[in-house]
C-alpha cells in the first residue's frame, strides 16, 4: 500500500474536487447571482415609502422624496373607485387587501418598469412588500388577472400566468363568477 503524507492528501483531495466541480450542474456563484437578479442583468429595487392605496392595482409612495403614482405591471384588478364606474365584484375585496397589506408608512420595494411610465404618467412597478411580490399575490389570491402584457414588461409574465392558473382552478375571487373575467377585462 502506497503511504501519502498529509500534504499529498490535500493535494489529492483539492484535485478531485476540482475535477468533481467543473463536470457537474452545479451552478457557479455567478450564474446563482443572475438567477437571482443580482448579476449582469442586475434588477434595481427602490425603497418608498406608502402614502395610500388608490385601488387594487394602483398605489401612491413617496419615492426620493417625490409621491409618485404606481401602476401594478401585469395585473388588472376590478375597478373600485373609477369615476362613473360602478364598484365591480371584488374590487373592493383587492383594494381592501391593498390597505391591510400595504398601510400608509410601509417600506416598499419598487422594481420599475421599461418604459417606467403609462401614458397617464403613472410609475409603471412590480411591488415588493417584506419580500413578497405583491401584484402575484393580488392573482393568487383571485383579486387580479394578468393583463396588459407589453414587452418588454414581461419579467414574471409565466410565473404570474401560472398564479392565475391556480387561482382559476381553485375557483376564487374573480373566477368565481362564471364569465366573469374577460380578455379585455370584467363582464359588468
Amino acid at each position: 500500500m502506497i503511504k501519502l503524507k498529509k500534504i499529498d492528501l490535500k493535494i489529492l483531495l483539492i484535485i478531485c474536487l476540482i475535477i468533481l466541480f467543473s463536470h457537474s450542474n452545479i451552478p457557479t456563484v455567478s450564474e446563482l447571482l443572475d438567477q437571482l437578479g443580482y448579476g449582469e442583468n442586475e434588477t434595481s429595487f427602490e425603497k418608498a415609502i406608502v402614502v395610500d392605496v388608490v385601488d387594487g392595482d394602483t398605489i401612491k409612495v413617496n419615492l426620493d422624496g417625490k409621491e409618485e403614482t404606481v401602476r401594478l405591471l401585469l395585473i388588472d384588478t376590478p375597478e373600485s373607485v373609477k369615476p362613473n364606474t360602478p364598484v365591480q365584484p371584488f374590487g373592493k375585496e383587492a383594494s381592501d387587501f391593498m390597505k391591510k397589506t400595504l398601510i400608509k408608512s410601509n417600506v416598499v420595494q419598487i422594481e420599475k418598469g421599461n418604459p417606467e411610465r403609462d401614458k397617464y404618467g403613472r410609475l409603471l412597478a412590480y411591488v415588493w412588500f417584506n419580500g413578497e411580490n405583491i401584484n402575484k399575490k393580488l392573482i393568487s389570491k383571485g383579486y387580479a388577472r394578468v393583463a396588459y402584457v407589453y414587452p418588454p414588461n414581461t419579467k414574471y409574465l409565466e410565473e404570474f400566468r401560472q398564479e392565475e392558473k391556480k387561482a382559476k382552478e381553485k375557483k376564487i375571487g374573480i373566477w368565481s363568477i362564471e364569465n366573469y373575467v374577460r380578455e379585455d377585462g370584467f363582464n359588468y
